[in-house]
């Protein structure tokens, strides 16, 4: 285990010992500059920092499993939080560990599992989306004994099987759409567009049926949506590419419908668009957005009773979405056979 402590880091960098721990520690109650807590941070994984273990003892009692809940502070945030709410209610009423919430901003997944790490946590159970690329940052041979649970995982190209680390529970996101896409298409619902992202380096592939756009792009999606996917939106439209709309989140969907809608495009008389995630705001948009929903809340409770009460679980559950109808999608499409 490494040696390294804050005032190591602090005198490296000729900064106060306070300045570092607040920076590793992602107190915002003091003003540092964001240039500052990525040095610091750059510095302590450069010098192989592991927080102080003895912290743990500030959360174990009894000898109770102590288990880590990280919350990805990305897109996905919105749908995370009735996850994480869920979760909370659930382990304050089976009152069978103690656990501590730790945030993962960006592609920070791997400071947060080092930082659980440091506290004694061996059990992290990781709230939104979570891919194969947030994966292959993480050297798993440095955090030895850890277990990590996804109740939000999409199965991809870049997928990482290792389930000696990682059990995930979640969906062939991919194969879904284009089981989704082959059944409009049948259905004389079509042509069908799909809007998905390219995580960092990614280059888009040659596919007419498909717009790309950068993850790193993007702030707000619901602006995003509204100024830049919406356009090439409409490009496809004019030139009749475009009957079905299918995008992977509900606000960048809602930017992209307000869009079509301010340029007189009616929906889901000239387009259908259908979003993923079923949020919470997805029922009241303008027009009430369609949208792919997953049972997450089911997915918390498998996972917990594997932790907690040692029941089974295997290393994958492929699970499958439910495709909730509104008004983005004219009432007269016939879905009864779609998913059986």
């Amino acid at each position: 285990m490494s040696n390294v402590t804050i005032r190591d880091i602090a005198k490296a960098l000729n900064i106060a010992p306070s300045t570092v721990s607040s920076c590793l520690s992602g107190d915002t109650s003091r003003r540092i500059s964001a240039a500052r807590i990525e040095e610091v941070r750059k510095k302590a994984e450069e010098m192989g920092y592991i927080p102080n273990r003895l912290a743990s003892r500030i959360f174990r009692r009894n000898n109770r499993k102590y288990l880590g809940i990280i919350v990805k502070n990305d897109s996905s945030m919105t749908s995370s939080q009735s996850l994480l709410n869920y979760m909370l209610e659930e382990l304050n009423l089976r009152n069978k560990c103690d656990f501590s919430i730790l945030y993962a901003s960006g592609n920070r997944l791997k400071e947060a599992l080092t930082n659980g790490v440091g506290l004694g946590i061996t059990d992290f159970i990781i709230i939104g989306y979570l891919r194969g690329d947030d994966l292959k940052q993480i050297d798993f041979s440095k955090l030895p004994e850890v277990r990590l649970y996804a109740a939000n995982y999409y199965f991809d190209s870049s997928d990482c099987h290792n389930p000696a680390v990682l059990k995930k529970i979640g969906f062939d996101r991919d194969k879904y759409y284009r089981k989704l896409k082959l059944f409009l298409e049948k259905s004389n619902y079509g042509p069908v567009t799909m809007v998905t992202a390219l995580e960092a380096g990614q280059t888009a592939p040659a596919k007419n049926d498909t717009i790309f756009y950068q993850v790193e792009e993007i702030k707000n999606l619901f602006q995003f949506g509204f100024e830049k996917i919406g356009p090439e939106v409409m490009k496809k439209i004019r030139k009749n590419q475009c009957r079905t709309l299918l995008l992977r989140n509900d606000s960048l969907a809602i930017g992209v419908m307000e869009y079509l809608l301010q340029n007189k495009i009616q929906i889901p008389q000239d387009v259908a668009v259908i979003g993923f995630n079923n949020a919470p705001f997805a029922p009241y948009a303008k027009i009430p957005l369609s949208s792919i929903s997953l049972s997450r809340e089911k997915n918390a409770a498998k996972l917990l009773d594997h932790i907690l009460d040692q029941s089974p679980l295997p290393d994958i559950i492929d699970q499958q979405p439910t495709l909730i109808l509104r008004d983005s999608v004219p009432s007269s499409w016939d879905f009864s056979n779609f998913e059986k």
